[in-house]
């Protein structure tokens, strides 16, 4: 695949913190894959994970989901 952006860039690693309502993990497919389209455009940059916070759906509400909290936080870490 032809990389589209030539210009040097600092970001490397990439990952996704998605929510949705739905507990599905096929809520986030199509968001992982956009975002999977945009990172292979960048030859140095790769996505590293995703945290997918299903049952998150109102604003301010992610805090009361402490699983999910915690797998984004170890993701972020380990990064």
């Amino acid at each position: 695949m032809k990389k589209v952006y030539s210009a040097d860039y600092l970001f490397r690693d990439i990952y996704m913190i998605a929510t949705a309502a739905e507990n599905e993990e096929s809520a986030f497919e199509k968001a992982y894959n956009g975002l999977q389209g945009w990172v292979d455009c960048f030859e140095k940059a790769s996505l590293k994970g995703m945290v997918g916070g299903g049952g998150i759906d109102a604003a301010n509400t992610a805090e009361d989901h402490v699983d999910i909290m915690k797998k984004a936080y170890e993701l972020g870490k380990n990064l």
